[in-house]
């Protein structure tokens, strides 16, 4: 169920502050969708209504170093410059769809691959947006996420993580370990032996997301996002073409690999891989599957340090342990505040944005914002979901706070 928000009714005066509709530029719903949830990010939020990036004085800035090094002062391309206006634009009280024309010119001198009126994909634009936030902010002092540990700019301090690759010598035991930072996780839709149903949408129980298995018979596969994570930190043997040297057995030796993440992000993104690409076959498709995904979700499953206890039990997870085992544990709760749907075809689909604000749900589509209710949202299809962590941990003062999410 869907209630219009209108000004003839009185419903706009009581939308959350900053919730605006954004116009349909041609064929921009994938930069609305992402624009939606990154104003309505919550430690992202914060920083920039805290003005902790002010536009003004950030190219004031920059016009003098130009200045003072021979150039003409001219104004510099920097996205957060642009998020900030759309901040002030949007958190102004002005209710009339927003224009975000300038951000899509400053996105197009950035990815200028992508720049054409033509769908793009909402995944894509999230990391270009971030990785041009990234380099605008740091400028000259810019420093690689693997060297800054995710603490370079606001952009990686919100979304950032690292996750830990482990390949395991099946003769011996012996465990090469890497770490590599990321900005998301991108997940394979589980595969089930035996698939649940799942109903019609206005079959779908809201508040649990349980099932009503007798009263539909339109139904389809599910897929549930813990086992999408549970495939991810699972075990995976690798072919016999991909040994790798064992520096224990001096050769080369069958292995696993298993995946888990060392360090979780303030924001957690999670894409589900919906688009598939096959060189061989020459041909792209679309995974319709449906994804079931709660509310709240307990992250604690899937951290280095749970992995490492089922695997070699806590004989030496007191050895290994350090800050970011213990910060990542201590903030392993996290909580859904938005999702981006996409629906549609391959070649001709459409991104809408859900956000949940004042503990109600929002629908976000272009220039339109409607109310709805949480079955509309869980019966969604799912291709980007955010959740940030309910607790926020600092180890100078070992006291928890909780971030705001109105």
């Amino acid at each position: 169920m869907e209630s219009a928000l209108s000004n003839s009714s009185g419903i706009e005066d009581l939308m959350p502050r900053g919730l605006r509709g954004m116009n349909n530029l041609g064929n921009t719903c994938f930069m609305s969708s992402v624009l939606q949830v990154l104003l309505h990010t919550p430690p992202l939020r914060n920083y920039f209504l805290s003005d902790l990036h002010n536009r003004f004085v950030c190219q004031q800035k920059w016009r003098k170093k130009k200045v003072g090094n021979g150039g003409n002062g001219n104004a510099r391309v920097c996205l957060a410059c642009d998020l900030d206006a759309i901040y002030s634009a949007v958190f102004s009280g002005d209710r009339a769809p927003y224009s975000p024309a300038k951000f899509l010119y400053s996105w197009w001198q950035h990815a200028s691959n992508l720049a054409s009126y033509e769908q793009q994909d909402a995944h894509e634009f999230f990391i270009s947006m971030l990785d041009a936030i990234h380099e605008k902010v740091e400028g000259d002092q810019i420093r690689p996420p693997t060297q800054s540990n995710g603490e370079c700019c606001i952009a990686h301090r919100v979304f950032s993580g690292i996750l830990r690759s482990d390949v395991m010598c099946t003769a011996c035991g012996f465990a090469s370990t890497t770490y590599d930072p990321c900005v998301d996780i991108s997940l394979d839709l589980d595969s089930i032996q035996n698939p649940p149903k799942v109903a019609a949408r206005s079959k779908f129980h809201a508040r649990n997301g349980n099932l009503d298995s007798n009263t539909s018979s339109q139904t389809c596969e599910m897929s549930t996002l813990m086992g999408c994570l549970e495939r991810f930190t699972r075990p995976e043997r690798l072919g016999s073409d991909q040994k790798f040297f064992c520096q224990n057995c001096q050769t080369r030796q069958d292995s696993l690999k298993q995946m888990s993440i060392r360090k979780l992000p303030l924001v957690t993104c999670f894409h589900i891989k919906r688009f598939e690409h096959s060189p061989v076959k020459r041909m792209s498709r679309k995974i319709d599957r449906y994804l079931q995904f709660p509310l709240s979700l307990n992250m604690a499953p899937y951290l280095s340090s749970s992995i490492l206890r089922t695997r070699y039990g806590n004989r030496i997870y007191s050895c290994d342990a350090d800050d970011s085992d213990v910060a990542s544990e201590l903030a392993s709760e996290f909580e859904l505040f938005a999702m981006i749907s996409h629906s549609g075809k391959l070649e001709a689909g459409h991104y809408i944005t859900y956000l949940r604000l004042n503990n109600q749900w929002f629908k976000c589509d272009d220039a339109w914002i409607v109310h709805v209710t949480e079955n509309t949202v869980r019966a969604s299809q799912a291709y980007m979901l955010f959740y940030v962590q309910k607790t926020l941990y600092y180890k100078a003062s070992e006291n928890v706070v909780s971030p705001r999410s109105d």
